[in-house]
């Protein structure tokens, strides 16, 4: 399976949810890889520093997270760009969330690993998969 992380799971996975941490598990030690766009990165950083977390703890943490060759950041280019702004506009969602899904969607993702409902509609129009935890 290949999976496209959003920012709440990996909100989760620093919580050490155990759905979450069962779906890096697979990712080490079977076919599954995961792909955390590069937004989510940023967002997530910014989620955690709210929290109070240091920068040291969380750059630990996405170290430990890219020490895997299962586990892929996934940088913006033109072509999510531009599927972003059509998603956006297209289901009326943020642009952060229309970024994911094009993210899940043009890297060619099985599902994208989210428990945020903004995805809902596009799930609804078939255009992805999520799995919930």
């Amino acid at each position: 399976m290949r999976y496209c992380a959003d920012t709440r799971f990996i909100i989760e996975l620093f919580g050490k949810n155990p759905k979450a941490l069962q779906y890096i598990y697979d990712a080490k030690i079977g076919k599954t890889r995961i792909l955390v766009p590069i937004i989510v990165f940023a967002e997530a950083t910014k989620k955690l520093l709210q929290r109070g977390i240091s920068q040291k703890i969380i750059n630990d943490f996405f170290s430990g997270i890219e020490a895997s060759d299962k586990i892929e950041l996934v940088l913006l280019d033109k072509a999510i760009a531009q599927e972003a702004a059509k998603i956006s506009m297209s289901f009326s969602i943020p642009l952060i969330d229309a970024l994911v899904a094009a993210t899940s969607k043009l890297t060619g993702c099985d599902a994208l690993l989210s428990g945020d409902d903004d995805y809902l509609r596009l799930v609804k129009d078939k255009y992805l998969k999520r799995e919930s935890f």
